[in-house]
C-alpha cells in the first residue's frame, strides 16, 4: 500500500482494482470514480494513529471485490476474497 505523505493519501491496489483515500476524507476514489465511504456516516474516515496509517476496512476490501463477514459471537471480522 503505498502512501502519498504529501498528498495524504493512500492507495490500495488488487487484481487491477485501485482505491484512493485520502486522510480525513470521507470520500475516496475506486478505479477512479469518487464515492462517499460511508454515505451514512461523514465521521468514517482514514485516520493517522501512532504513526500509522488507518483505512476503513470495510469500504476498502469491499471496494476490492472482498467479502467482509462480523461474527458478534467471537467479536471477529473475516475479510474473503472471492477466487475465481
Amino acid at each position: 500500500m503505498p502512501a502519498h505523505s504529501e498528498e495524504r493519501k493512500a492507495s490500495v491496489f488488487l487484481d487491477g482494482k485501485i482505491v484512493d483515500v485520502w486522510i480525513g476524507e470521507n470520500k475516496a476514489q475506486v478505479n477512479g470514480t469518487v464515492k462517499f465511504i460511508d454515505a451514512y456516516n461523514p465521521d468514517v474516515v482514514p485516520i493517522i494513529y501512532h504513526n500509522r496509517t488507518m483505512l476503513p476496512l470495510q469500504f476498502v476490501a469491499e471496494s476490492l471485490g472482498c467479502d467482509v463477514g462480523w461474527d458478534s459471537a467471537l467479536q471477529e471480522v473475516t475479510v474473503t476474497y472471492p477466487s475465481n
